[in-house]
């Protein structure tokens, strides 16, 4: 009886070893299973609570996006802007040189004044009166006397572009003149002026100017013989400009 127990308990044994071997192995195979993919599934979720934190669900009645906000224009174009020639009234001074007569150089001193309206972005037209006078002068022996003159026209000037200094100005218009009071020498015509000048800032300018005054002149002889001509005298003179 001994040995019948002794030679059927390590048949049992062995029986019964493999199912306890798989037990054994199966809860470390599930152990190691749940290990690794703990954190596959803790990255998924960690990734998921990181987009929703970044993107917030839109709340009812609000747009799914954010409108760009509206951009202001730069600022060169205020500076642009304010550059630019604007209407109003205008006083200005000039000093140079005149001619009456070939050759003979008269100082000239004179002022004028007006108004200019906008009527462009660059250009400005207006009207103005002037009054000035040619000095006094002997050359060669010979004395020429002053000349005092007024006049009366439409001024116009045109810048270079916008918010460029420089312009460009032109003058038209009649004027009167007188020459040491004596009547036989007062002559009236027209008168057209041209030059270019620069803006030292909204209010002041400085200019150079060509001005050519046409006037006609009769001439009687002695036989009884008369003949007009046109005569002209000329200016070059540099001025300034204040503008209100």
């Amino acid at each position: 009886m001994k040995k019948s127990a002794t030679v059927v308990l390590p048949l049992v044994l062995a029986m019964l070893a493999p199912s306890a071997a798989a037990q054994s192995v199966s809860p470390a195979w599930e152990a190691w299973r749940k290990k690794n993919e703990q954190p596959a599934t803790d990255a998924a979720q960690s990734k998921g609570q990181e987009q929703s934190q970044a993107q917030p669900a839109p709340q009812p009645g609000t747009p799914a996006y954010a409108a760009p906000a509206s951009v202001p224009p730069p600022s060169h174009a205020y500076s642009r802007q304010a550059a630019e020639p604007k209407g109003g009234f205008f006083v200005g001074a000039q000093v140079g040189k005149g001619w009456i007569y070939d050759d003979v150089d008269q100082n000239v001193a004179a002022i004028n004044a007006g108004y200019r309206w906008q009527a462009g972005d660059v250009s400005l037209i207006g009207i103005e009166l002037a009054s000035g006078r040619l000095a006094q002068t002997d050359q060669d022996g010979w004395r020429y006397g002053k000349v005092n003159y007024g006049s009366v026209g439409a001024n116009a000037r045109f810048n270079f572009g916008e918010g460029n200094p420089w312009f460009a100005i032109a003058r038209l218009g009649y004027w009167s003149a007188d020459g040491d009071g004596d009547d036989e020498s007062d002559v009236d015509g027209g008168y057209a002026s041209f030059g270019i000048g620069v803006d030292v800032n909204r209010n002041f300018n400085l200019n150079l100017m060509y001005t050519n005054h046409a006037y006609a002149t009769t001439y009687y002889y002695s036989s009884g013989y008369e003949e007009t001509e046109i005569n002209r005298a000329d200016m070059v003179t540099f001025g300034v400009e204040g503008r209100f």
